[in-house]
């Protein structure tokens, strides 16, 4: 195991797997003031690429294992986020489990409930440079994520998607 990450928060809620790699500038943050969900489990053979960002914001955030997360990707845990065996996360991807409340202009964004519906990124998906993956999203197992796209619905398994908003442009048969 090869660890060069900078560990904020709680080391006690940091889990990792067998031969893992977490390359220098790496940042794995775990909210301190949620004692009970906020955590950071990585399965076994998986790599955290230099400058990666993992934030719990009170959630959970689980990779699988022999999965890459690239560099400057960030991922959040709000809402909790699972991603699961042998994805593959390409550079400068973001993946947001919240989304701010809206509904009530009298009231700031940052008042407003959020939601926290979740993410779960399914085995074998490999999400191309620069995608966004927003709350409440499933990434089906298998599936692509064409570069650049913002994934703002469910993906079925097995798709190819792309665009802005990313819609589906074949499938892995």
């Amino acid at each position: 195991m090869s660890v060069f990450a900078d560990f904020l928060g709680d080391r006690k809620k940091i889990f990792l797997g067998q031969e893992i790699t977490i390359c220098k500038y790496a940042t794995l943050e775990v909210d301190p003031s949620d004692t009970d969900r906020s955590k950071i489990i990585i399965g076994d053979r998986t790599l955290i690429s230099s400058f990666a960002i993992l934030r719990t914001y009170g959630g959970t955030i689980k990779i699988g294992s022999s999965s890459f997360v690239n560099s400057f990707s960030v991922l959040y845990g709000h809402g909790d986020l699972t991603i699961g065996n042998g994805c593959l996360i390409g550079p400068q991807v973001t993946i947001v489990p919240v989304n701010y409340g809206f509904q009530d202009r009298n009231i700031p964004f940052r008042e407003q409930i959020p939601s926290l519906k979740g993410i779960v990124i399914e085995d074998d998906v490999w999400i191309g440079a620069g995608v966004t993956i927003l709350d409440g999203c499933i990434v089906g197992k298998g599936s692509v994520i064409g570069a650049g796209a913002v994934v703002t619905k469910s993906v079925e398994p097995y798709s190819i998607v792309a665009g802005v908003p990313a819609k589906k442009i074949g499938s892995r048969e």
